[in-house]
């Protein structure tokens, strides 16, 4: 089952290979640690986004990918490098169910495999490069350290267990994602009878050496003098309290409208796994205490609350071990299969930027093409991992006025093609994505006829457009 997992993140991978805004900063970082580049010509020191984030994870992530870009390149090399990632969480994923079958049993780890394959997110996501996912491979290795302290009898390994968990997170907290700390308080006080003071100064080594870690390599990668990106966060979203400008959502938000999406099937078997097994319980209660923490603030994501998401698949698997519902179970595993490869497909629609570009490789050859890329397909899939000509010049700066300062560029990707038609450009390919879904007919109706109950609709969102001036000047 831990190799179907994995297969399953790989497919993803291949089929939507690529990426969205939230991973440019990692994407554009492992690319430029890739290449090999001075790091003058790096993405972030152009393009340093809302607040800075660390280079502990990416650089890890291009040394382990490295040895492919002795056999690929390009976009292959972005799908690759995306697999390190997923391969990383695949093997953290593996541990906790290995976890999981010692606590909880055989049956109870089959079926937490079950879970997550058949959901979208949790799968779909392992392999994108989220501050989020980096954060997620040790945060489950913590978490089977977690289950494993639950269920020693014997007095040194629960402590063993308590330490190591609580130096993973020490760690995650400082240099990866400082909101997992939201997660690890839960998690350390569920079992603070196994606490030492042996663990106490491991953990206070971890976090010093972690801060110091990620202080060296960051303030060097951002040119700034004791830069600790994750202090940097905390600041921005605690005391300046400004995530809220990112949008806001109902206190409830989490519950009523994530978790269901999130967990799609296994749903209503961690309600009832959660009822049978004293354990799943408390594994619920200091999830569902973390959730309620990230619910005070405004801005709520659900990339935030994903470490919940195999805590409440063990809660769903230990239910079905426990109440023997394995019919019902199965039921629901290929109803959400079916949802997920659905949700996959429509996602695979999302990167209509990225598509452009490649379009334009493939119908243009010549030499010396300048090409600017605007916000909107920057935003849905452009990396340098795509742009592959050394010979173009790629460039994406932001609040041009359409007419004389677009006017050296050979080509142009746009979501606004009215504005530039009468400045000499002519529209050479539109690329879809998609807009919408459309009911075509009752759901009985349409299973009776073997098709579908909805439309999928797209249309063009990003296009290709050709410089005529600038090409009859050359001429």
């Amino acid at each position: 089952m831990d190799l179907v997992f994995a297969a399953m993140v790989a497919a993803y991978a291949v089929a939507a290979p690529y990426t969205k805004v939230e991973e440019s900063f990692f994407v554009q970082a492992v690319h430029d640690a890739l290449s090999g580049r001075g790091i003058d010509s790096w993405d972030h020191l152009a393009f340093p986004g809302v607040v800075p984030r660390s280079f502990v994870g990416p650089l890890a992530i291009a040394a382990l990918s490295w040895p492919t870009k002795l056999v690929c390149s390009g976009l292959a090399l972005q799908v690759s490098a995306r697999l390190v990632l997923g391969c990383a969480v695949a093997a953290a994923n593996a541990r906790l169910r290995s976890a999981v079958k010692t606590a909880f049993g055989q049956r109870a780890a089959w079926w937490f495999c079950a879970f997550c394959i058949c959901q979208f997110h949790y799968v779909f996501w392992t392999s994108r490069m989220l501050g989020n996912t980096l954060a997620l491979v040790p945060l489950l290795v913590a978490q089977a350290d977690w289950i494993l302290c639950m269920a020693a009898s014997d007095v040194l390994m629960r402590e063993r267990h308590y330490r190591r968990m609580a130096a993973v997170l020490a760690f995650t907290c400082a240099v990866l994602r400082f909101e997992t700390l939201v997660f690890a308080a839960p998690m350390l006080l569920d079992q603070l009878s196994a606490l030492t003071r042996r663990t106490v100064w491991t953990v206070f080594v971890v976090a010093v050496v972690s801060a110091a870690l990620t202080t060296a390599v960051d303030s060097w990668m951002w040119q700034s003098a004791w830069m600790w990106p994750e202090a940097r966060v905390f600041v921005f979203n605690i005391v300046q309290r400004r995530s809220s400008e990112w949008g806001t959502a109902p206190p409830l938000h989490y519950f009523t409208h994530f978790l269901p999406r999130l967990l799609l099937g296994a749903l209503p078997f961690a309600a009832a796994g959660i009822v049978a097994d004293s354990r799943a319980a408390r594994l619920a209660v200091a999830c569902l205490a973390s959730i309620a923490v990230f619910s005070a603030n405004g801005h709520k994501e659900w990339r935030f609350i994903l470490p919940a998401v195999p805590v409440f698949n063990i809660c769903a698997a230990a239910g079905v071990a426990r109440l023997r519902i394995r019919r019902l179970a199965a039921a629901a595993c290929c109803a959400s299969l079916a949802v997920a490869l659905f949700m996959a497909y429509i996602s695979s629609l999302n990167y209509p930027g990225g598509n452009a570009l490649s379009r334009l490789h493939a119908i243009e050859s010549a030499p010396n093409v300048s090409v600017h890329i605007d916000t909107y397909a920057a935003m849905t899939g452009v990396t340098r991992f795509g742009q592959i000509r050394d010979d173009w010049v790629y460039d994406k700066t932001e609040g041009l006025e359409p007419g004389l300062q677009f006017a050296n560029y050979t080509y142009i990707l746009t979501a606004d093609p009215k504005s530039h038609a009468d400045n000499g450009f002519a529209v050479v390919e539109a690329q879809e994505g998609y807009s919408g879904i459309d009911v075509v007919a009752p759901a009985f109706a349409s299973l009776r006829a073997l098709q579908l109950p909805v439309t999928i609709r797209t249309s063009p969102l990003v296009w290709i457009m050709r410089n005529e001036r600038l090409l009859a000047k050359q001429i």
